[in-house]
């Protein structure tokens, strides 16, 4: 029953009855966290919590409390200004039992740089004495740059990883942000210039010191000109998290999409170091234009803006794993089944987890035992989750770190236990969704919502980087021409009517479906309860 090709070979009714969502339990373990980031669990079961804001949270399973282990101080988003930028990565070293180090990756508060730091973590608190810098990250900061990833793991053979995004400004007019004059808009400059680890995914081996040497296999033989070898993999826009194999050491990394078409959300594989196309190419390759309307070639890329430091001639890119229409997707981990007791079950053996931030659903790509694609399937649980922005597996127990229902300074994050027995019986959640409250809930356009992308940029009554659905109601409810106007700028997309944040186009929805949200959104009360 562990084995995938078992678990594959099994009859559909009785699949469908081991992963019923009634049989996976879900608890609250915390709450209220501000911007969480990533997390980690520790040998003797506490998790700790990275906060944007710098606050280092600590979970214990003994007594259930949440204390603070530390603070950082980091840069802090003002405006457009540092917008993503802060306590962001966090892991425990595999010898943590005995060593008690923690890597930190953080924005330094004085200086445009990302620092990957190790500090010793003891009696429940970072001791800010003990800090090692291990490495820096040159950053910009203004003209609206984001996408800094920030994601640390350790693989199986004791190598570190960190995530790097491509920190670029994604409002370019191009549909990829390739604008030479104005290097903040130009991802040439970073994810695909060999010689500078942003949009990357680095790998070394930190030493007791806190230096760090080059493993063999990155992407570039240490001396290389116009190189650096910490990278792993390159060409990334925003590999927010990664992940390894914990038996095989493949990285896996989720990447966020862009807002501009062609695009799509993608699930990466590395099981050698490589290079993965941004901002030429997407999801299966396919090529945006370069400034004077022409595609770029996959086959034959070059590197010539003004910008980059590195190689000309770029390696042909891979194509991901797997890719999905425009959202937000969250790595999770290959699970491997265990005897735990409220393990995951076997049937899900060899299958890789992953979430979707905007949406809150939970899917899990099969692999055979190459890892190569074999399936991707729903993971249907009985819970309405506020954004997972971080997944692991302890014991065959899935933890999900829940950001909170805003976009920046959110702080009604969770922390989460999903365990599983044939015994339990959770029916679906019936406390109602608080992004759409004061709609009818009623209208098959509500649940359109709920399952599109809509409600990770606007809800019914708060405004978070997009309008709420309250302030739409308030501008447009009386215009009998807004409906058809609106569908259109669903479908299309635009920017200008409420700031610089672009509306990305929906093509995936059909007008039945543009017109089911709309009228679901018009029927959204006002502040004060009554509708106009």
């Amino acid at each position: 029953m562990r084995l995938l090709l078992l678990a594959s070979l099994l009859p559909l009714s009785l699949l469908d009855a081991a992963l019923d969502p009634a049989h996976f339990k879900v608890d609250v373990l915390a709450e209220g966290f501000t911007d969480p980031q990533e997390m980690v669990m520790l040998p003797d079961g506490r998790i700790l919590i990275c906060e944007r804001t710098g606050k280092l949270r600590v979970w214990s399973p003994e007594t259930g409390a949440l204390t603070e282990g530390g603070e950082l101080k980091v840069a802090i988003r003002k405006d457009n200004h540092a917008r993503e930028c802060g306590f962001i990565g966090l892991t425990a070293d595999p010898d943590f039992a005995n060593n008690h180090w923690l890597y930190t990756y953080w924005s330094l508060p004085d200086e445009s740089s990302h620092r990957l730091s190790r500090f010793t973590f003891k009696d429940g608190q970072l001791d800010p004495a003990s800090e090692k810098t291990i490495l820096e990250v040159a950053t910009d900061r203004d003209d609206s740059t984001c996408h800094e990833g920030g994601s640390l793991a350790f693989g199986p053979d004791g190598l570190l990883y960190l995530s790097t995004g491509d920190n670029t400004n994604p409002f370019s007019k191009p549909a990829t942000p390739i604008e030479e004059d104005k290097k903040e808009r130009d991802a040439q400059r970073s994810s695909s210039n060999s010689n500078d680890l942003r949009g990357k995914v680095l790998r070394i081996r930190v030493k007791d010191d806190g230096s760090y040497e080059i493993p063999e296999g990155n992407l570039f033989k240490p001396g290389t000109p116009k190189t650096r070898p910490e990278i792993y993999t390159m060409g990334l826009r925003n590999p927010y998290r990664i992940t390894l194999n914990s038996k095989t050491g493949t990285l896996y990394w989720s990447e966020v999409a862009p807002d501009k078409q062609p695009t799509g959300e993608e699930i990466n594989q590395a099981k050698t170091a490589g290079y993965y196309g941004w901002p030429y190419v997407i999801t299966d390759t396919k090529a945006f234009n370069d400034l004077s309307g022409k595609a770029f070639d996959p086959k034959r890329l070059r590197n010539t803006s003004k910008n980059n430091t590195g190689i000309t001639d770029l390696p042909v890119p891979r194509e991901p794993l797997h890719y999905y229409e425009r959202s937000c997707s969250i790595i999770g981990e290959v699970y491997h089944a265990t005897d735990s007791p409220n393990a995951f079950p076997a049937e899900l053996d060899n299958c890789l987890v992953f979430s979707d931030w905007n949406r809150s659903w939970f899917k899990f790509i099969r692999l055979d035992k190459d890892e190569n694609k074999v399936a991707v399937e729903d993971l249907k649980l009985n819970f309405q989750f506020r954004k997972p922005i971080d997944l692991f597996f302890d014991k065959g127990i899935l933890y999900v770190l829940e950001y909170g229902t805003g976009w920046y300074d959110v702080k009604n994050g969770r922390l989460i236990r999903i365990s599983y027995s044939t015994e339990f019986n959770q029916q679906a959640d019936p406390s109602a969704d608080p992004r759409i409250a004061g709609m009818n809930a009623k209208l098959p356009g509500t649940k359109a919502l709920q399952e599109a992308t809509c409600l990770s940029c606007h809800n019914s009554q708060d405004r978070l980087i997009g309008p709420s659905f309250a302030e739409i109601v308030a501008k447009y409810g009386k215009d009998p021409k807004a409906p058809a106007e609106l569908a259109k700028k669903v479908k299309e997309g635009g920017v200008g009517a409420w700031g610089e944040q672009p509306m990305p186009a929906h093509p995936m929805y059909s007008d039945k479906q543009i017109a089911e949200m709309l009228n679901a959104i018009f029927s959204t009360e006002p502040a004060g309860g009554h509708k106009q």
